[in-house]
């Protein structure tokens, strides 16, 4: 592969990085509206999750890795949301996955009941199960060194599965702006930031929260999602740091 072939293969790598971790800060921030759903089942999606079941297949130690306790393998949890998405992808199809997930939402994420997923990282990872723990506020100090501030900081925990999704997305934007620019080392450093807040504050518990969502939507959209993105986490963790490594020695 000669360079420039190289160099258009890493920056679509990294474009990609930033349109994944968008999307699930889309999915999980607010639910899918009107105004999200064509672009959550269209072909930048489509093309993005293809992307994403290329890079588990090619990886042995994570391809038949279990997510949570599901039993569903990274390759099946990734399929499935290539499936939902490619089901999804036209006029009325659409509709139909926007109003169940619209009506869904809510009883997933928002109000206790048997149906609850709780979608903060404290509860998962401190003994008690509690919100605004010591995870918290080390969640808000990454954000806060990147220059990232949650609008609702103070009265909503830091730690919210979307808003974690939302600083990976910003970042890896950064990291693609940096490339772009031929700011190899910026981007470098910044995906070695992403790297430590992936083993800190991600991986700790998205397995757990995707288990969760696969038991209990029983539609199967957001679970779909969940499991994507717990995939992608483990792929992008794996990965993230070889690639500053390369992007430290160009």
């Amino acid at each position: 592969m000669d360079s420039k072939d190289e160099e258009k293969r890493i920056a679509m790598a990294l474009a990609r990085r930033a349109y994944l971790y968008g999307a699930f800060h889309v999915v999980f921030g607010d639910g899918v509206h009107e105004a999200s759903a064509a672009q959550l089942f269209g072909e930048n999606t489509a093309g993005a999750l293809a992307w994403l079941a290329g890079k588990v297949a090619a990886d042995e130690g994570l391809s038949e890795k279990s997510v949570g306790l599901s039993l569903r393998t990274m390759t099946e949890c990734v399929a499935e949301a290539v499936a939902c998405v490619g089901e999804h992808s036209e006029g009325d199809a659409v509709s139909k996955a926007t109003a169940a997930m619209e009506e869904d939402f809510p009883k997933l994420f928002q109000v206790p009941g048997d149906s609850y997923v709780r979608p903060w990282e404290s509860p998962y990872t401190s003994t008690d199960g509690m919100l605004f723990r010591g995870s918290t506020l080390d969640v808000r100090s990454f954000y806060h060194q990147a220059g990232f501030r949650l609008q609702t900081e103070q009265h909503f925990p830091d730690d919210h599965v979307s808003a974690m999704m939302d600083f990976m997305a910003r970042m890896s934007q950064c990291v693609y702006e940096a490339y772009a620019d031929g700011r190899d080392e910026d981007a470098a450093k910044t995906l070695r930031t992403q790297s430590d807040f992936l083993r800190n504050h991600v991986l700790t518990w998205v397995d757990a929260f995707a288990d969760e969502v696969i038991r209990k939507d029983i539609r199967a959209y957001y679970a779909a999602f969940a499991g994507a993105m717990a995939a992608f986490a483990h792929v992008d963790a794996a990965h993230v740091e070889k690639l500053a490594a390369e992007l430290s020695a160009e």
